[in-house]
């Protein structure tokens, strides 16, 4: 993704003609720290445990050997090749140091003076890791303030490079910060807090930033609104996902962000911005297809696809001691690792799409006369209402009802049971 190329996917008008559906395909006998796990499209998932990171692979955990001196941190993300990265600290320290494990070899990232911490943000297909260094540099403004800067990269051990150069000024009593890095995605661009300044305001300071993404090229884009509750997260298309606080003409608003080619869309309104209110700090994620797992959004286990939000609980068939507590990452086959607990023991789940049976109306995995009821009633109507209202009996996707799809229904209900 560049910064000049108009992205042809849009959420509005993604792959899918109905909710997806999920069942239950694995199970990692760990509990996530920090709500932390991600997934890769081979379907493995790492997460940071009690006890250190590990990786699921197939059935199979894989435990990341330490070094001595070391204690682990926590995990920042997962390559399809099974590479991790993440942080850790040396004992008795308190500053972060970046590592990355890459071809079963544990790895340090870029290092720096004594006081400079750094913490990586991912690791793509490339194994390029994303740094973030903070304080990059110390100024002595000689005016009683002090100024710092932090600064974001991306590259392996030896190799970092910069995601851009800052200017140095000194303003009175006031600190200067830039660059806190989010995300970076296969094609090696990033998503940072950009260059801000502290302005005096009534005796104090107050912070004045924005986010960008900075393409592999060079250039970079700026995202407005955007507002720090949990991380924003960016695709493989540079697309960007966050909480945001936006002026509507009722006033500010706080919510959630889709923002793609310079476009923002604003996908849920919590409601009225009040300053030093708090949105979930819980994961917000996406894929590259417009499929989004949030919290807070009139559920728990909110799922978004093609303009609605949907309770996953109701897409999914769990046994009766199974209950999923919260949704940690979603890749771009639609997987999904969760959290939570099989009995009274917790651990994560992976939860798979199931294959498509567009004719199932009713979802639940047959086509009967139930679902030959609805397909009439929308066969009557003829015209699909504009996106993002449902269409359920348009089984060719063509936004009428029509001769056309109930012959694709035939073919279905003949079968009776969906795949």
């Amino acid at each position: 993704m560049r910064a000049g190329i108009i992205v042809s996917l849009a959420l509005a008008t993604s792959a899918f003609a109905a909710p997806a559906r999920f069942d239950l395909t694995g199970e990692i006998p760990v509990s996530s720290s920090a709500n932390r796990a991600y997934i890769n499209l081979r379907g493995w998932v790492a997460t940071m445990t009690p006890g250190g990171p590990v990786i699921w692979k197939n059935g199979s955990l894989q435990t990341i050997p330490t070094k001595q001196g070391r204690t682990w941190s926590g995990i920042s993300g997962l390559n399809d090749l099974g590479d991790v990265s993440g942080t850790y600290q040396e004992t008795g320290q308190t500053i972060s140091r970046g590592w990355t494990w890459t071809a079963n070899q544990l790895l340090d990232g870029p290092t720096g003076p004594s006081w400079m911490a750094n913490s990586t943000t991912g690791i793509n297909n490339r194994r390029d890791a994303g740094f973030f260094f903070v304080p990059f540099s110390v100024t002595d403004c000689a005016n009683g303030s002090t100024q710092w800067y932090g600064k974001a990269g991306i590259g392996k051990p030896g190799s970092w490079k910069s995601a851009g150069a800052w200017s140095s000024q000194c303003t009175m009593s006031c600190t200067i910060l830039s660059s806190v890095e989010y995300a970076i995605n296969n094609g090696g661009d990033i998503l940072a807090n950009g260059y801000g300044t502290q302005t005096k305001t009534g005796g104090g300071c107050s912070l004045q930033s924005s986010y960008y993404v900075y393409w592999s090229n060079g250039t970079a884009s700026t995202i407005p609104d955007v507002f720090y509750s949990s991380p924003p997260t960016m695709n493989d298309l540079g697309q960007v996902l966050s909480h945001a606080v936006w002026n509507d003409a009722g006033g500010a608003k706080a919510g959630i962000q889709f923002w793609s080619g310079g476009v923002a869309t604003r996908l849920y309104t919590f409601g009225n911005y009040i300053p030093g209110m708090a949105l979930p700090s819980t994961p917000l994620r996406m894929n590259s297809f417009g499929q989004i797992i949030a919290s807070g959004v009139g559920y728990q286990l909110g799922f978004y696809q093609d303009g609605k939000w949907y309770d996953l609980r109701s897409l999914i068939s769990l046994p009766s001691d199974v209950t999923l507590t919260l949704l940690l990452d979603i890749n771009d086959l639609g997987q999904i690792v969760a959290a939570g607990k099989r009995g009274n023991t917790s651990r994560l789940f992976v939860l798979s799409q199931r294959e498509a049976c567009p004719a199932d109306l009713n979802g639940d995995s047959l086509v009967d006369d139930q679902d030959y009821v609805i397909f009439v009633q929308a066969y009557n109507n003829i015209i699909c209402p504009p996106s993002p209202a449902e269409c359920p009996g348009d089984l060719n996707l063509d936004g009428v009802v029509d001769d056309a799809d109930f012959q694709l229904f035939l073919l279905s209900y003949n079968l009776t049971n969906c795949p």
